[in-house]
């Protein structure tokens, strides 16, 4: 069964050696990319009581502010809302803005100067605002109006530039000093709004500037996922696996479709994907024989290279030498070490065991016995993996470990609960709402629906929230 396996591996990972990888290092965030046209446009990114909900656990003041809207008295997130929506704005520029401008998002008693001045337009600094621009209603409506208008995003539109002359793949330097070539029309505009850098990016220390725009987005609006997610960058190539809080290069598409499912794949930003440290590639499927300059034969099995220490244990195993793939040092270097493959391993690569009496499937791994509770598990796990039929009498010969859990990266229910989680480092980790999972880019036809038996092998871990 291994064989069989290997030698369909084989002969597809020639093109691993001539592969090269498809991803690039990111910065923790780009001052030429700050967020792209569709974070700056997207007004359907939050609803009405998401963007109520997010001003009261920031403490903001303006979660139970009232003023004059359109039709009377209205709040400050239905203002927000509404201007979105009427504008095709995000709602999350509005409020990273009226934190860059004036600390509105945080502050639990603002002045009216604060206020009036809620989105720093038409206000200049060390001046009184105009009339026209004055309050909340019109720092939000004229503001959005404006950066719909000709001076901002209809400029870039019909002329290529703002107003000021940013615009996207045109090199200017802002007010502090900084070159600046803003990657899109989204940066372009947040620099002739904000035409400094500030603090947080190596610009002027004494104003926040664009790069403050850039810290609160990352810190508020920036996805992180859990271990297991597969997410790639939007319009690259390149995906990666999130394991241990790094993000680790998947180096070809024969790895991904021999180990992972491409259905499952989150589209991010390059600042979400910047947001994580680099970690080691994958650069290999499971089960390759992989050999050493010197000769020494290594076995992949789950992520790690295990050493076989001898011809001998390699024909016991039922190996054939022809599909040893010959590896540089540097590419398995890259592969963490597992233990060797001695004479005593039994099944040290897994087998599949089927009971001839109950029909019940345990997975043998190094000679311990691991039941498999629900056939989702079965399908999560081994999917494709042959099973023998053997005696029940075999089957407990075998010392008991524990079950096998779902993979990580999958999105588990049961028909006895309304939850659905994720499963990341073999917790079970609730969303704690429908707009949460949704938020994050994951797909509800990819949810496994299972028995709560199978579910209750898992530990119950954090809950996954949108911020």
């Amino acid at each position: 069964m291994d064989a069989i396996m290997l030698k369909r591996a084989a002969s597809i990972l020639i093109t691993i050696l001539l592969a090269v990888p498809l991803v690039t290092n990111a910065a923790f965030f780009n001052l030429n990319n700050v967020i792209t046209d569709s974070e700056l446009t997207d007004n359907n990114v939050m609803s009405l009581s998401r963007i109520q909900s997010f001003l009261r656990d920031k403490g903001s003041y303006l979660a139970n502010y009232i003023t004059d809207g359109l039709d009377g008295p209205t709040s400050a997130a239905e203002i927000i809302y509404g201007a979105a929506n009427l504008y095709e704005l995000s709602p999350k520029y509005f409020l990273v803005r009226i934190q860059v401008e004036q600390s509105l998002v945080n502050n639990s008693s603002p002045t009216q100067q604060q206020l009036d001045r809620a989105a720093g337009y038409g206000c200049p600094d060390n001046s009184s605002c105009d009339p026209d621009y004055k309050g909340f209603f019109n720092q939000i409506y004229k503001s959005a109006e404006a950066i719909r208008g000709i001076k901002y995003l209809g400029g870039i539109a019909q002329n290529g530039t703002t107003i000021s002359g940013w615009g996207p793949r045109i090199t200017k330097t802002t007010l502090d000093g900084i070159t600046i070539t803003p990657e899109n029309a989204a940066t372009a505009v947040l620099y002739t709004y904000t035409p400094w850098v500030g603090k947080y990016g190596g610009g002027d220390q004494s104003v926040g500037g664009t790069s403050l725009f850039a810290r609160l987005w990352q810190e508020w609006f920036t996805r992180h996922y859990p271990d297991g997610t597969l997410v790639q960058e939007y319009g690259s190539n390149g995906v990666y696996l999130i394991q241990n809080g790094k993000k680790k290069p998947i180096w070809n598409r024969t790895t991904l479709l021999a180990n992972y499912d491409p259905n499952k794949i989150i589209i991010v930003t390059g600042n979400e994907l910047g947001a994580y440290e680099d970690g080691p590639p994958i650069r290999f499927p499971n089960n390759v024989l992989l050999q050493s300059p010197k000769g020494t034969v290594y076995i992949i099995v789950n992520g790690e290279k295990r050493g076989i220490v001898s011809k001998e244990v390699l024909r016991g195993l039922g190996f054939n030498p022809e599909e040893i793939i010959p590896a540089s040092w540097n590419e398995l270097n890259s592969i963490p070490n597992g233990d060797p493959v001695t004479e005593s391993d039994i099944y040290p690569t897994g087998i599949l065991l089927q009971s001839k009496q109950t029909g019940g499937v345990s997975y043998i791994e190094n000679g311990i016995r691991h039941s498999i509770w629900s056939k989702e598990i079965l399908r999560s796990r081994f999917k494709n993996r042959a099973i023998v039929q053997v005696d029940q009498a075999e089957i407990d010969s075998y010392q008991s470990g524990d079950p096998v859990k779902f993979k990580d990266g999958e999105l588990v229910t049961a028909h006895e609960t309304n939850a659905v989680y994720v499963i990341s480092n073999g917790e079970k980790r609730p969303f704690k709402s429908a707009e949460a999972l949704n938020a994050l880019g994951y797909k509800w036809e990819n949810i496994i629906y299972t028995s709560e038996q199978a579910l209750n092998i898992h530990p119950m871990g954090k809950s996954i929230d949108i911020d």
